[in-house]
């Protein structure tokens, strides 16, 4: 089983937040995808919620290494293997649901970022050499949903990139719409989606980083700090 998961907290609320831990994991025709919420509030488990999706073959399904976007009252998580897909979870309804990435788009592009769109709609930013292109869901006159492409960017002229140059996604912190680009080997950036302005973040050769937006009080950062 792969798990996944995160914390959330609304606003004005301190002390108290929910868990949600999501799995899958592969059987014989299917793949499971399991959730559940811990509230901090009662230090209790709720119940198990799950949903399974038919088998491509491999058996094998994985979440990226990426963070979870929330949109609206939906957790989004991105998976790969078997096919790619994201899987949400409602916090309202507790339902699990999993929507497929179309397989040109997967056989096309070499990575994907979850995130918000700008007007608050699940998107899809996909990376395919310097261009990237975000893409929304829609749903077509017969109610099946459908991907469309509603902006690109030449990366390589944003950032003055040789042609030796390369660069991945490293996940979006949804709170300011950055996608965080590593640059060729070692430079880390960010993109903010709407202006397009570009800022590096760091040079060293780590591999994994995790967007994380944090909170203060007013009244404690303006006592602490000149």
């Amino acid at each position: 089983m792969m798990q996944h998961g995160a914390v959330l907290r609304a606003a004005g609320e301190v002390d108290r937040f929910p868990v949600v831990l999501v799995e899958v994991g592969g059987l014989a025709e299917q793949h499971l995808f399991i959730a559940c919420v811990y509230s901090s509030k009662t230090g209790v488990w709720g119940n198990l919620t799950s949903t399974s999706v038919q088998s491509k073959g491999t058996f094998t399904l994985y979440f990226k290494g990426m963070p979870s976007v929330l949109v609206g009252n939906s957790l989004y998580w991105l998976f790969d293997g078997d096919f790619v897909g994201i899987v949400e979870f409602n916090l309202e309804r507790h339902s699990l649901a999993v929507i497929e990435v179309p397989l040109d788009m997967f056989e096309r592009y070499s990575g994907f970022t979850l995130m918000r769109a700008e007007d608050g709609e699940l998107s899809l930013l996909s990376l395919s050499g310097f261009t990237a292109q975000l893409w929304k869901r829609n749903t077509i006159t017969d109610g099946v949903p459908s991907w469309g492409i509603v902006r690109t960017v030449e990366l390589d002229k944003l950032l003055s990139l040789d042609s030796e140059g390369y660069v991945t996604t490293h996940g979006f912190a949804e709170d300011n719409n950055l996608v965080i680009l590593r640059v060729n080997i070692n430079i880390i950036s960010t993109v903010q989606i709407e202006s397009l302005q570009f800022k590096k973040v760091s040079d060293n050769s780590k591999w994994y980083y995790y967007p994380f937006e944090s909170v203060y009080a007013a009244d404690y950062a303006t006592s602490s700090f000149p």
